[in-house]
């Protein structure tokens, strides 16, 4: 990405990949992260605590373990998205674009500029680039969704202020994931059965609230058609206690042979439950 810096140099550990033996979403969001704090690090600026209220993520090539990692950051300077930070992460050995992201949030002046029409592969495609509002659980249960995960967040999960981390979003929408496609017929047992698994390739995070050390947060979803071989996950996260909206999601996903790595349409008791939705 020309005009841009290094933000981050990582490796691939085998505790970050899943059952797909690929790295797992919250690990690119960690480097993300990461590489936005050292973007403003070198542009002579302080570290913002906690992640940006609004970030979008596309998953463009898998990573496995061993692989070396780099992010190269830079800020658009045109377009419906000037001002924003763009992310590229790519596989150190062979340059190639693994993740891309764009924080939805102002940065100091720089030199260190792309312009838009320079970052396709980074634009929002299938999901928003809009900031996405919060929904009401009753709301998503009425629409035929479900609850999809219940966790508290633990400090070592969180900044130095307190909030909970990138990351510790990521892994609980990715845990959510599971429970979400169930919610249209596809179940961890049947992907087993055939050697197949669910992929995400593209993300919208916005945040409404920050969660803390202590919070008790609950993930309610809903699921929707986008083509013949993708579906989007539709989460919203929530403090139990409080009532308070924390986050919205969606996540476009589809189903990969984990055998050739490659998409297969979506089977039918997933489309005809696309169909009702």
């Amino acid at each position: 990405m020309q005009n841009s810096i290094e933000t981050h140099r990582s490796f691939v550990n085998t505790w970050e990949c899943d059952e797909n033996a690929h790295m797992n979403v919250q690990f690119y969001l960690k480097r993300f992260d990461e590489a936005a704090v050292f973007f403003r690090l070198a542009l002579g600026g302080k570290p913002v605590a906690g992640p940006p209220m609004d970030r979008h993520v596309r998953y463009h090539a898998e990573l496995h373990a061993g692989a070396t990692t780099l992010v190269h950051s830079a800020v658009i300077s045109n377009g419906s998205l000037k001002g924003r930070l763009v992310h590229y992460l790519v596989d150190a050995e062979t340059a190639k674009l693994c993740a891309s992201a764009i924080d939805m949030a102002p940065y100091p002046p720089t030199d260190h500029l792309v312009e838009e029409q320079q970052i396709p592969a980074a634009l929002p495609r299938s999901a928003p680039a809009e900031k996405l509002e919060p929904r009401k659980p009753d709301a998503i249960l009425k629409a035929a969704g479900g609850r999809t995960n219940s966790s508290i967040v633990r400090a070592n999960e969180c900044e130095s202020d307190g909030r909970l981390c990138e990351q510790g979003y990521v892994a609980r929408i990715s845990d959510a994931a599971p429970h979400g496609w169930a919610l249209a017929g596809v179940t961890s047992n049947w992907l087993s059965e055939r050697n197949l698994g669910r992929v995400a390739v593209e993300m919208k995070i916005s945040r409404h609230s920050h969660a803390r050390a202590g919070d008790a947060l609950q993930i309610f979803t809903t699921v929707s058609g986008s083509g013949s071989k993708t579906l989007t996950l539709h989460h919203d996260i929530v403090d139990v206690m409080s009532g308070r909206a924390v986050a919205s999601a969606q996540v476009v996903a589809l189903i990969v042979d984990l055998a050739t790595r490659k998409a297969i349409a979506l089977p039918e008791q997933a489309r005809m439950h696309l169909t009702r939705a």
